[in-house]
């Protein structure tokens, strides 16, 4: 695995821990919804009472200061259990809200009244199986009785709610369908409760808020762990990448080596001469490359090793020879072998390829830096006193190894740029 992709994951690393944490601080802290019901809810709310059923009790509703009140003469007759309601019609259809998102409901209400401590709460949930649009009674009762603090508000979690053993024993409800469920609320009752003196009640509501997490605690650490378990998964994929990397770089080394030999033996007559040096221009012979490539590698030129290469040609010398003769030609090619040896670095090596034609290897010089260098040296032989007062020029093909290319592809590119050159009008540069 490549050092630019370590630190790739280590980077995605840090940012998917400054993302869990902040993400479950923001869900302790934050990331809250509320469902208030006030004098502003554009919910339907009535009043019910005992009447329908025989009753005495007469309930009537109100929004006064602030505030939803419900007025209760609460009488006995044959009535056994009589009662006034507050209803608050979330839904008028089979659809209604989902209260399960919710984990807390706090009441702001104050009850007035004859020994009147406690109130009755219920949250009816519309369910198919059991609940019918024509019969209202048929929604399941979710209920809570408690005694809320006289002047300020109280929260109770939703949990505590309860199905109503008397609901379930009157609608004769199986066993199956009697859990408690608020994801499907139509209907929210504020009542008074089971027992209560009769004569006049209040029950003045001020606001009734659903309190939730847009992500309860349990979805947040599913989604960071999952988040986890994918950087995982990538980072294992990665590791397996760049073992297979490795092995195949392993294998591909020999091969190399024999592709190295393989490309610096085609000319048969240069193989032939065992010294390393051209004796006319000191300059390495195909013999001396070959040795300096395997000496540069010790051994071995890995798949990622990355060089340039330069092909310079002299333009016209057959002129030269001709017109000068070959004595002035040699001292020529003596010259400008000293030239480009003065301006390479002593990394780099300088091979008479054949005739007029030198390359230059340059390990670990990128493209752009080859070209510079391959400019410079064509300036340099445009600018120099050569014999006779003779103007000289050069053209030149660079081209740069690519991941895992084979040198005899390298030497090919650079020698299809410098045919470029020359075709382009001679004394330039090139890139294959």
């Amino acid at each position: 695995m490549s050092n630019r992709t370590i630190n790739f994951l280590r980077i995605a690393m840090v940012i998917l821990m400054l993302l869990s944490m902040g993400l479950l601080i923001w869900q302790h802290f934050g990331m809250s919804r509320v469902l208030r019901i006030d004098t502003q809810t554009p919910y339907q709310i009535t009043a019910l009472d005992d009447r329908s059923q025989g009753g005495a009790s007469v309930a009537k509703f109100a929004r006064n200061q602030g505030a939803l009140q419900l007025q209760c003469d609460l009488q006995k007759n044959q009535y056994e259990w009589p009662f006034c309601e507050m209803s608050i019609a979330l839904s008028n259809t089979a659809q209604g809200v989902d209260l399960s998102k919710f984990d807390r409901v706090v009441f702001d209400m104050d009850l007035r009244g004859p020994e009147f401590k406690k109130v009755r709460v219920y949250l009816r949930n519309f369910e198919a199986d059991i609940s019918k649009l024509d019969d209202p009674l048929s929604s399941k009762v979710n209920e809570l009785e408690f005694a809320p603090p006289k002047g300020e508000a109280f929260s109770v979690p939703l949990k505590y709610f309860r199905v109503a053993s008397w609901w379930v024993d009157d609608r004769d409800v199986p066993i199956f369908s009697s859990d408690m469920r608020l994801d499907n609320v139509t209907q929210i009752e504020i009542a008074t409760p089971g027992k209560v003196q009769t004569g006049l009640h209040q029950i003045e509501m001020r606001a009734l808020e659903f309190h939730g997490k847009w992500l309860s605690l349990t979805q947040v650490l599913t989604l960071i762990v999952a988040a986890w378990l994918i950087f995982c998964f990538v980072w294992l994929f990665m590791e397996l990448l760049a073992y297979r990397e490795r092995d195949q770089t392993k294998r591909a080394r020999m091969h190399e080596l024999e592709t190295i030999n393989r490309v610096l033996e085609i000319q048969a007559e240069v193989l032939s001469n065992k010294i390393q040096l051209d004796p006319l221009t000191g300059a390495l012979n195909r013999e001396g490359l070959r040795d300096f490539l395997l000496q540069q590698w010790q051994g071995e030129m890995p798949m990622s090793a990355g060089m340039s290469v330069l092909f310079a040609d002299l333009d016209h010398f057959k002129r030269v020879n001709d017109h000068y003769g070959h004595a002035v030609g040699d001292t020529v090619l003596r010259q400008f072998a000293q030239l480009v040896l003065s301006e390479i670095r002593s990394s780099d090596a300088l091979v008479r390829w054949g005739g007029e034609e030198f390359l230059v290897v340059c390990p670990n010089t990128d493209l752009a830096q080859a070209a510079k260098l391959a400019e410079k040296l064509r300036a340099s032989v445009a600018n120099a006193a050569w014999p006779d007062s003779m103007t000289v020029t050069c053209s030149c093909g660079v081209a740069m190894r690519a991941q895992g290319e084979e040198f005899s592809s390298l030497i090919e590119r650079a020698d299809a740029a410098l045919y470029r050159a020359k075709d382009n009008g001679r004394n330039r540069v090139e890139l294959g």
